[in-house]
């Protein structure tokens, strides 16, 4: 929706929230609409934006604006996490056009950069100097959802440098703000999915299976609730390497594999596909 310029064609036109909306609807309303993007009933916006001289197309455009190059080069980079396509994607962050990127573009680029390198291992400086980027000069105030993913990416980074202290203190505030993860689109829950697995992956790594089991079944339901398939495989797939971990029956790992190998295939995973694969369990159970 193009409240901004809803907004704009109302203070161009001197008229107050309470003057716009007489007789139409409640000043409440409104500012709901104008503040946090709850649209009215169709009837009464269609009256607001008469009373404008705007069209229901000017604030519900049918032809949004294309993704710029640079964007849809930061979107496949930060899809391919995923899929652990690591060497693919920053191909694709090495063909951004930093420069000319907004803020949000800029914290999604280090953000990417700084996951690729936690999770290819790189020195832990060069890690932490991508999240740091974000936490004390993008987003000095906290107040994006890239200050939880460079919290997370800090854990990875930690975690595979063997600091499980370290690692922990930034998991932790990661699960202390699981609860309130904006699920509003597609990328939203890749990000908060993002950040269920790898809290998860980590008290797997520390042997804390119950708070893993846990927060990969609350992963597995963003899944459901959403309708999406995203993390779904690495999830099924962690929830059999936890249950191989704790010397579960065949029966209840060979059921995550299975439903781990159908996601996986779904998503085009490969690289995780071979992994399943490779996994040895008594297939005769």
């Amino acid at each position: 929706m193009n409240i901004e310029r809803f907004i704009k064609a109302r203070k161009a036109m001197g008229l107050s929230q309470a003057e716009l909306c007489d007789g139409i609807c409640t000043q409440a309303t409104l500012s709901k609409f104008e503040n946090s993007g709850k649209a009215p009933a169709i009837r009464i916006l269609t009256q607001l934006c008469a009373r404008l001289s705007l069209t229901l197309d000017d604030v519900f455009p049918v032809n949004p604006p294309a993704q710029s190059k640079a964007n849809q080069l930061l979107d496949r980079a930060e899809f391919k996490l995923i899929t652990s396509e690591y060497d693919s994607a920053n191909d694709d962050l090495d063909n951004v056009d930093f420069d000319n990127l907004s803020v949000q573009g800029q914290m999604q680029y280090y953000f990417v950069k700084g996951y690729l390198s936690a999770l290819l291992e790189k020195p832990i400086a060069d890690t932490l100097y991508y999240f740091n980027l974000i936490l004390n000069d993008l987003d000095d105030t906290h107040s994006t959802i890239f200050t939880q993913l460079a919290y997370t990416g800090s854990g990875i980074a930690y975690g595979n440098n063997n600091e499980n202290q370290k690692s922990e203190f930034f998991f932790q505030k990661v699960f202390d703000e699981l609860h309130t993860l904006p699920l509003t689109d597609n990328k939203a829950i890749w990000r908060a999915l993002n950040m269920v697995f790898y809290t998860a992956q980590y008290f797997a790594h520390v042997k804390d299976y119950k708070t893993s089991d846990s927060l990969l079944q609350y992963g597995y339901e963003i899944c459901a609730n959403n309708h999406v398939t995203y993390y779904s495989a690495r999830i099924c797939f962690r929830r059999a390497q936890n249950a191989i971990a704790e010397d579960q029956d065949c029966t209840t790992i060979n059921a995550y594999l299975s439903d781990a190998k159908a996601f996986a295939r779904i998503n085009n995973n490969q690289k995780l596909l071979r992994r399943i694969e490779s996994t040895k369990i008594d297939k005769s159970v």
